[in-house]
Order: structure tokens, then C-alpha cells, then sequence
């Protein structure tokens, strides 16, 4: 994924069209069970803003094959990242608005947007992954998935210190 800066480096104003496709990543997010990432699919353009800064603005579309956080079915996820970013061969000098601190610095004649679109799926990865919105998860005596099964466990788990005050409730 890389982007060659050769025609667009010296005309302000210039903007240069790009396509990528990587058909998996290697991401290892710690404690999830992920299978396969990929393909990713990043689409969008990179534009010279003057005083050496150049922005990269596009969609990356990435696909995702783990498990369900809560029953544990595989499941496909597709995500949509909307990518906003600027970079600049040149270090700031010191003053400048507090807007460059997002430029990121690269060298030479190109741009290898790899580490920032793993980046972007990192931040963009769900806290939770669903096979269904109204998934009903597994039943936590017996590992039955109550979405395909109903069980007979009585889940009915009362913390004992709290086990006195049922028999009030019982006491009528």
C-alpha cells in the first residue's frame, strides 16, 4: 500500500486517485479468536496541500471472520473506516498551530499507508462482535446455545450473602 508522491509532489493542488486490495492482514488482537482478516480494500486520494503536506483521504473497507462474543458462532464482520490523514517530509518548526501534530512524517518520494490502515482497523475494531443483535448467548451451567436451544437449568444464581432476603419475599 504504497503511494508514489513523483507527479503530485511539486504542483499544489494536485490530486492523485488510489486503489489498494490486500487479501489478509496480521493482526493479533489479544484474547479474541480471529480467523482470518481480509480483504481490505482501501479506495481514495491523496492531495498536496502545499508547505509539503500532503492528505490522504478515502474509505477502507475490511471483512473479518471470529467468533460471536457471546455464543461463540463464527461469524463474518464487515467494517467501513472513513481514513483522514496528513503527512509531511519536513518536521514543524516550533509555533506552528497545534493542528500539525497529527501530520505524520515520511521520507522520500513515497508513502507506505500499511501501518496506518492497521491503525485504523485497531481503532475502529468493535469492543463487541455479535452473530445477531438479539443474540441470547450460552447458558452459563450448561454451554447450551440458547439461540438454537433452550435448557432446563434453573438460573437462579443469588449472591448468598443476599440469600436471606428472598425469605422475605417469601413470607407473605
Amino acid at each position: 500500500m504504497i503511494l508514489n508522491l513523483a507527479r503530485i509532489k511539486q504542483t499544489p493542488g494536485s490530486v492523485a486517485e488510489f486503489d489498494f486490495q490486500k487479501q489478509t492482514v496480521d493482526l493479533d488482537f489479544k484474547g479474541q479468536d480471529i480467523k482470518k482478516i481480509g480483504p481490505v480494500k482501501v479506495k481514495g486520494q491523496i492531495e498536496n496541500l502545499g508547505d509539503r503536506i500532503f492528505q490522504v483521504t478515502g474509505q477502507v473497507e475490511v471483512a473479518a471472520n471470529t467468533l460471536c462474543s457471546r455464543c461463540l458462532t463464527p461469524t463474518q464482520i464487515k467494517l467501513n473506516i472513513d481514513l483522514s490523514l496528513k503527512f509531511s517530509d519536513v518536521v514543524s518548526k516550533p509555533g506552528k498551530d497545534e493542528e500539525d501534530e497529527d501530520i505524520i512524517l515520511f521520507h522520500g518520494d513515497e508513502i507506505d499507508l500499511y501501518p496506518q490502515i492497521l491503525e485504523e482497523i485497531i481503532l475502529n475494531w468493535p469492543s463487541q462482535i455479535l452473530c445477531k443483535n438479539d443474540c441470547r448467548g450460552l447458558c452459563p451451567n450448561c454451554g447450551a446455545n440458547l439461540n438454537l436451544d433452550s435448557c432446563e437449568c434453573n438460573i437462579d444464581n443469588i449472591d448468598p450473602r443476599f440469600a436471606v432476603l428472598k425469605q422475605l419475599l417469601k413470607s407473605d
